[in-house]
């Protein structure tokens, strides 16, 4: 999908909501790798599940790109509303059944305390088809841009309380490449997908 189809599809999508709710969309969309996050769904998927979904724009962009069955399931219900071509759900990962092609969790380990990671990836490994694949999109503290992201989520959680988080939790490339084989993932790679914006984007993919 290019930028400007992905522009006029959020446009379509969210133009009706609060104008704050747009332009934090917005931000979203421009400082969060979303489309290169996308094309690591593979061509053939039929059904993904988002976990933390947020507003669904990560959600609404999989279902633009053609995949049949979209789910997203998102605990803070102040950014609940409808997306078109997805099943939105206020919840958390249980809160909706079956098994997916794909399943997707963008920036949401960060906001769990890492004790609860290995409880919430092995439901998600137990979710996922046969041969199906995971996508994690964290921040990688090792780097220098992560001052900033770390600056950001403390105004966000604290001061405009404009996500809900219980954590702010990260682990190095490494320890999470190496987590993810140990509850049984396969093909496990960490890529870097930051170039040109300001948070150091890091990007799993695992298959199972």
């Amino acid at each position: 999908m290019r930028l400007i189809r992905a522009l006029i599809t959020l446009h379509q999508t969210y133009h009706r909501r609060a104008p704050g709710t747009r332009l934090h969309i917005l931000i979203r969309f421009l400082t969060c790798p979303f489309l290169r996050v996308l094309h690591a769904v593979p061509r053939d998927a039929r059904s993904l599940l988002e976990i933390g979904a947020g507003h669904g724009v990560f959600a609404r962009l999989a279902a633009a790109r053609g995949i049949r069955r979209v789910a997203g399931v998102e605990p803070d219900v102040r950014k609940m509303g409808r997306v078109e071509g997805v099943t939105y759900i206020a919840g958390y990962d249980d809160a909706i059944r079956g098994t997916f092609d794909v399943i997707a969790l963008l920036d949401v380990l960060y906001a769990i305390p890492a004790a609860q990671w290995d409880g919430l990836l092995t439901r998600a490994h137990a979710r996922l088809a046969p041969g199906g694949t995971l996508l994690v999109k964290e921040q990688d503290p090792a780097s220098i841009k992560n001052r900033w992201n770390r600056a950001q989520e403390w105004i966000s959680m604290k001061l405009l309380r404009i996500t809900l988080a219980n954590a702010f939790d990260y682990e190095s490339t490494e320890a999470f490449t190496a987590r993810l084989t140990r509850l049984g993932f396969r093909e496990v790679t960490a890529k870097r997908v930051d170039f040109g914006y300001p948070h150091p984007h890091v990007l799993y993919v695992a298959r199972k």
